[in-house]
């Protein structure tokens, strides 16, 4: 799990000064002192100096894989550190010396037996020792001393969320909170301490026996990947992240989850609560792991599929969404159910539309939105026949505008034309955010973000022509058609937005395959 996103983290440097903070928090971690950074032309081959059970240690980092040639170029710069005694003023010039060279990367070709060779030489007449961290050996470091990476981000905001974690009240929009943080930050910084930040809180909930929440926290790091405006390394190593975490909750997923009171089981005394809300979130988390193996992995995103479709057909809470921030929850699910099995694709969409419509009838309150707490989730649902409460009816609805926008898309004329109908007899509105231009598509404060509140939906799908303004057809998406996935993991970890395009894609990529 860590050994993916450090790994991940060290593929991603490619500038040794980009690694020197991450490995000088190293060393500390490991009980090394008076750590001082040299670079310049008065390095003499030592990058990093720094002392540990009476011996001076000098370590010279690199960035990548070391091949035979390179390794050569690199021997001159560990014979230099052996020697010289220029230094930083804590150096100790008497003391016994180890020189190590660091990479990123492995040593390739012909520079693991020239390593050896000198090491050997060095040995044999008696030079200073020399040691050799390659990547392997630095994932099993960074594994074992994990608070490494972070001491330089460190701070109340990290500590609160892992008290949270520990005391089991973190959840989606603690998370989301927290993430945004990323989004300030440098590409550089994200690739490397974020990822290794968003992997020590992922497994602090797999600790927790949070796993849809450890899935989470990689959605959020895609979607601080793509702040630059292009696919990153942090994106690859939040996607990374989620398929870790995503798979061990997938691994558990099998019959007890099909049987009628299985996941009842599991929820305990608020069942009557939580299990529509790990139903959606299974089913999420499960299939957007789907969509993302059917390229790589085909063979198991058919499982999942087979999987899904018993899973449809045993838990109603599938279509249950107890707010607007389980929207976004249907549309993974309905994409992988469409491509094989359309009736069920189209039966979720008719069975939540009967849900969500019955929620707006009468005196009932509507649902909450994305943002809402619990308690108003909770009251929205219940509260209606009470006189304490005090809640107006919320007319509008993000799931209707979901709903009616999978059914376009995925060309459910009929299905589309229901909907539609129901919405319109209940008096609700189907409400989309539209985002902004530039990093507003991330944000859930952008400026530029606007909501529809009552987007002009057609009464039925007319050939040609776009179901509502929104969904027509655009070059301008918030990223390009083949990282469709990574608009569904934003969508997925900002809860209030979807992007048509992606779903667009998303279908289009299915049926290819």
């Amino acid at each position: 799990m860590l050994d993916d996103a450090v790994a991940a983290f060290l593929d991603s440097v490619t500038i040794e000064r980009d690694f020197d903070e991450p490995f000088m928090a190293l060393l500390r971690a490991e009980g090394f002192t008076d750590i001082a950074l040299i670079h310049g032309v008065y390095e003499m081959g030592k990058d990093i100096v720094a002392r540990r059970d009476g011996k001076q240690w000098l370590f010279q980092t690199k960035a990548g894989d070391v091949n035979g040639r390179t390794f050569g170029e690199i021997r001159n710069q560990l014979t230099t550190a052996q020697i010289s005694d220029i230094a930083a003023p804590s150096f100790d010039k008497s003391a016994e010396r180890v020189v190590v060279l660091v990479t990123t990367g492995r040593l390739t070709g012909g520079a693991a037996p020239a390593a050896q060779e000198f090491r050997d030489y060095s040995e044999k007449r008696g030079d200073p020792e020399v040691d050799f961290w390659p990547r392997d050996e630095l994932v099993g470091k960074f594994v074992g001393n994990a608070d490494a990476a972070l001491r330089t981000s460190v701070d109340g905001q990290l500590l609160g969320l892992l008290g949270a974690i520990d005391d089991e009240v973190a959840d989606m929009d603690a998370i989301e909170a927290f993430s945004r943080r990323w989004l300030s930050w440098e590409p550089i910084r994200m690739a490397g301490v974020g990822i290794i930040e968003a992997a020590i809180v992922a497994q602090r909930l797999r600790r927790a026996k949070r796993l849809d929440l450890a899935a989470h926290v990689g959605l959020c790091a895609v979607r601080a990947g793509w702040v630059s405006g292009e696919a990153s390394a942090a994106s690859r190593a939040g996607a990374a992240l989620f398929e870790t975490y995503a798979k061990l909750l997938w691994s558990e997923c099998d019959d007890r989850l099909l049987r009628e009171q299985g996941i009842v089981g599991y929820s305990g005394f608020s069942a009557w609560v939580t299990y529509q809300v790990r139903c959606l979130r299974i089913a999420e988390i499960v299939a957007l792991l789907a969509l993302r193996a059917q390229a790589s992995e085909p063979d198991l995103a058919a499982n999942i599929t087979d999987w899904l479709v018993k899973f449809f057909d045993a838990q109603p809470g599938l279509c249950r969404p107890l707010s607007d921030r389980y929207a976004v929850s249907l549309i993974p699910l309905v994409l992988v159910l469409a491509d094989t099995h359309p009736d069920k694709a189209q039966a979720a969409l008719r069975s939540t539309a009967g849900w969500v419509c019955t929620r707006y009838e009468a005196s009932n309150l509507g649902l909450a939105d994305a943002e809402a707490t619990p308690a108003e989730e909770l009251t929205r649902i219940l509260g209606a026949p009470f006189q304490h409460v005090r809640l107006q009816r919320r007319p509008s609805s993000q799931a209707a505008a979901v709903l009616l926008d999978l059914a376009a898309l995925l060309g459910f004329a009929e299905v589309y034309a229901d909907i539609r109908n129901d919405t319109l007899a209940v008096g609700l509105y189907p409400t989309v955010l539209l985002p902004g231009k530039g990093s507003d598509w991330l944000l859930r404060t952008g400026l530029g973000n606007r909501w529809d509140v009552n987007a002009a939906y057609a009464d039925e799908i007319v050939a040609g022509q776009p179901a509502a303004p929104h969904l027509a057809a655009t070059d301008d998406g918030p990223v390009p058609a083949d990282y469709w996935w990574d608009a569904l993991a934003v969508s997925a970890a900002t809860r209030d937005r979807h992007f048509p395009d992606a779903i667009c894609h998303a279908r289009s990529s299915g049926n290819a395959s």
